[in-house]
């Protein structure tokens, strides 16, 4: 019995040992667990924010920082494809020193810039960050450096701090999921060349002065390639840029399906079982398919309004034949939301005069109506008239007589000659008082 339970503890110790780690337990608001230590999902249409983790937790971006680089060299590169520049020789020793990813740049070559950008984004060439830095920073490295932190402060990633232009381990070297949301966003809308760069699942480097022949490239995304990709091939994916750090893996990418489009930014997957071997599979690339696929299965553009909706109707002074009017929603309303919520949550918070004066115009703006989802005003719309209402002219000289008589000009005038009465009457008391006076001195006189 003894050797029978030492087996089983024994057996369950190398289960134990063998199983992966469970970085993390399900997220009751997806429904599966996220490995990544940041996350922040953005729907492209909206710009609403449907998912995030950590969003403003500092962490390594690793080669993420080279979005970044990207920007600073479109931005100060007018002519991207005519533009040579030369690999200067001090800027390879920081990169092979620490065995960072290459493209085989050598001393002294000579590439286009549009071919540096390609090689630094598809395939993390460390190599070509310096050598953009380099040229764009007039030889000054550090130079370039202070543009990349100078354009994060402008762009409004202020938990973001860039210690070098490709990325490698630096403690002076930060950013948030929120914050390289902010970046990617800045680098999609700055010009189409970064996403024609960013989501290219391969390209073609000419030959050069050092490189005889061309080199094809391949995207480090391999969601977006069915055959490197495998079970992490996702066909909805677009880019933008992997990175890896020494205790995990960091992913920008993009989604299209349908009529939506999602920006994913997931920062520290998971990498390591608890033993210390590697993970078979790319948790950055497991987290985004999964998020991916809830995003696009279970949030949708609704119609939360529509302008043909009577809202209710309101009272209507000075009118010739109507007592009440109705009144409708200036512009429809769709929410992207939850497919799930009931439509009956949503609560309208109207705002609108105990009763209008005639005459009413058709769509005149008689208030407002306030549309919430729980704590959150998703819309503020104007209630407008349903048809025009006429003004009865009697009735609004009725109201004008009304008016004149409850004024307080009247009160002042009113008062006023009460005073004058008053006064006139008091000083005609005085006035016979005296002369009653002088007829009775009179008289006493004349005996």
């Amino acid at each position: 019995m003894k050797k029978l339970t030492a087996l089983l503890a024994a057996l369950l110790l190398i289960i134990m040992n063998c199983a992966p780690a469970v970085y993390a337990e399900d997220d009751p608001e997806l429904g599966f667990s996220v490995s990544s230590e940041a996350v922040y999902l953005v729907n492209n249409e909206t710009g609403m924010v449907i998912y995030e983790k950590n969003a403003d937790t500092k962490l390594d971006p690793a080669s993420l920082a080279m979005i970044m680089t990207a920007i600073i060299a479109i931005e100060n590169c007018p002519d991207l494809e005519n533009t040579i520049v030369t690999a200067p020789t001090y800027i390879f020793d920081e990169i092979f020193l620490m065995g960072a990813m290459n493209v085989d740049m050598k001393h002294g070559e000579e590439a286009r810039m549009i071919d540096l950008l390609y090689a630094m984004i598809l395939r993390t060439a460390c190599e070509c960050a310096n050598i953009i830095a380099d040229y764009i920073g007039g030889g000054d490295i550090s130079a370039f450096v202070d543009m990349m932190n100078t354009k994060a402060q402008e762009i409004g990633a202020t938990n973001t701090h860039f210690a070098n232009p490709h990325g490698l381990p630096n403690d002076d070297q930060y950013t948030t999921a929120r914050d390289m949301y902010l970046i990617t966003k800045y680098a999609m809308d700055l010009d189409p060349i970064f996403m024609q760069i960013a989501t290219s699942t391969e390209y073609t480097m000419p030959a050069t002065n050092k490189h005889s022949s061309e080199r094809t490239i391949y995207h480090t995304n391999d969601m977006m390639s069915e055959s490197r990709g495998g079970t992490m091939y996702y066909p909805y994916v677009q880019g933008i840029k992997t990175a890896s750090t020494s205790n995990g893996r960091n992913l920008v990418s993009t989604a299209v399906k349908d009529a939506y489009s999602y920006t994913l930014v997931t920062l520290n997957a998971q990498r390591y079982y608890d033993n210390g071997d590697e993970l078979s599979d790319n948790m950055a690339f497991v987290d985004a398919k999964q998020l991916y696929e809830w995003a696009f299965n279970n949030w949708g553009i609704r119609s939360v309004l529509k302008t043909s909706t009577i809202i209710t109707s309101v009272d209507v002074e000075l009118a010739e034949d109507v007592d009440e009017i109705t009144v409708f929603p200036d512009q429809d309303v769709d929410y992207l939301m939850r497919l799930d919520i009931d439509m009956s949550s949503l609560q309208q918070v109207i705002n609108l005069p105990d009763s209008v004066d005639a005459p009413i115009q058709s769509g005149q703006v008689l208030g407002t109506m306030e549309l919430k989802l729980a704590d959150t005003t998703i819309a503020t719309v104007n209630l407008v008239a349903s048809e025009n209402v006429e003004r009865s002219t009697w009735l609004y000289i009725v109201r004008g007589i009304q008016n004149f008589f409850g004024s307080i000009w009247l009160k002042l005038i009113v008062a006023l000659l009460l005073l004058v009465v008053a006064g006139y009457i008091a000083f005609m008391i005085l006035y016979n008082n005296r002369n009653k006076k002088r007829r009775r001195r009179r008289m006493k006189r004349h005996f």
